[in-house]
C-alpha cells in the first residue's frame, strides 16, 4: 500500500495487487441539483447545459467527460474528473435554473472518488454491501446509492473491469484500508 500527501488537503492513495489497482482521483469535481426531475424544463435544461440526459431511477449517463447520476427523486449529482470544470458549469446550471426551485451545491471538497480496476471488482464490493452484482442486474448505466463496508456510498460501472466508487471525505482512510483489506487475493474467489 502507498499513501502520499500531495497537499494540505488532498491524500493520493495507492494500492495494486495482481487482482486490482485501486487509487482516490486526483481532485475531482462533484455538483449535487435538488430540483423536480420530472420537469420538462429542467430536462432540456440539463442537455443544453450539460449535453447529458437525465438518468432514469437508479441510473447514470455520461459523455466524454461528466457524469450525470441519479440520486433520489429530486436530486442528481454531476461528477467530472476536473474540478474547474465544475466550477464553470455551476455558474451556467445556476443562471439557467432561475425561477426554478433548485438547489445547486458543489460538493467536491467533501467527497471522495475511488477508481477500482480489475474483472472481479464484482466479488470485491459483494464483500460489503447488499446490492446484486450480478451482470444482469447491474450493468454499464447502473448506479446504486448504498451501504459498503458500513459506509454510506455510491457507485458505477466506468467500463467492464472498472468502476468508481464515492466516499464522504470524512471516511476515505477508513474505506481506503477496507477496499485494501476486502482486495488480498486469497480472499477473492470469482463468483460473477
Amino acid at each position: 500500500m502507498i499513501l502520499r500527501e500531495k497537499d494540505k488537503m488532498y491524500n493520493k492513495m495507492e494500492f495494486s495487487n495482481n487482482l486490482f489497482n485501486i487509487l482516490t482521483l486526483d481532485k475531482p469535481g462533484m455538483m449535487s441539483i435538488r430540483t423536480e426531475l420530472i420537469n420538462n424544463k429542467l430536462q432540456n435544461i440539463i442537455k443544453d447545459v450539460f449535453k447529458l440526459s437525465v438518468p432514469k431511477k437508479l441510473e447514470i449517463t455520461s459523455n466524454k467527460s461528466l457524469f450525470l447520476a441519479w440520486m433520489s427523486p429530486n436530486e442528481l449529482l454531476l461528477i467530472s474528473k476536473n474540478k474547474n470544470e465544475v466550477v464553470k458549469l455551476k455558474s451556467n446550471i445556476e443562471n439557467s435554473l432561475k425561477g426554478m426551485e433548485s438547489l445547486v451545491l458543489d460538493v467536491s471538497s467533501s467527497r471522495t472518488i475511488f477508481s477500482i480496476e480489475g474483472s472481479l471488482w464484482r466479488e470485491l464490493l459483494a464483500k460489503g454491501t447488499p446490492i446484486n452484482l450480478c451482470p444482469s442486474r447491474f450493468s454499464s448505466n447502473s448506479f446504486r446509492r448504498t451501504r459498503l463496508g458500513q459506509i454510506s456510498a455510491a457507485f458505477w460501472m466506468v467500463k467492464t473491469d472498472q468502476i468508481y466508487v464515492v466516499c464522504g471525505r470524512s471516511f476515505t482512510e477508513f474505506f481506503f484500508k477496507w477496499l485494501c483489506n476486502a482486495a488480498d487475493e486469497k480472499s477473492i474467489i470469482k463468483f460473477f
